[in-house]
């Protein structure tokens, strides 16, 4: 038996799936004052693809898509190892 048959059970491990928006930084005092309605600039303009990250690594990038009134995110690009990197 292979080693990647050997290791399938692998592929069953849950992994949190996060999309990124944007990051910004923010002091304690800035984050304390925020408030309903305030807007947080980021570091992403509008258009631009979103990060796909799976167990804190850069997997991919996407976009975002409405069907009805839920948001979900399209896929547009997967990296393979020597791209992904940590965030």
């Amino acid at each position: 038996m292979s080693t990647a048959a050997e290791m399938g059970f692998l592929l069953d491990i849950p992994v949190e799936v996060v999309v990124e928006l944007g990051r910004t930084r923010m002091t304690v005092r800035e984050l304390s004052e925020l408030q309903s309605q305030d807007i947080i600039p980021l570091d992403r303009l509008s258009g631009q693809p979103l990060d796909i990250l799976a167990g804190g690594r850069r997997i991919g990038r996407g976009e975002v898509v409405f069907e009805g009134e839920r948001m979900n995110m399209r896929i547009v690009e997967l990296f393979g190892d020597s791209k992904g990197s940590a965030a």
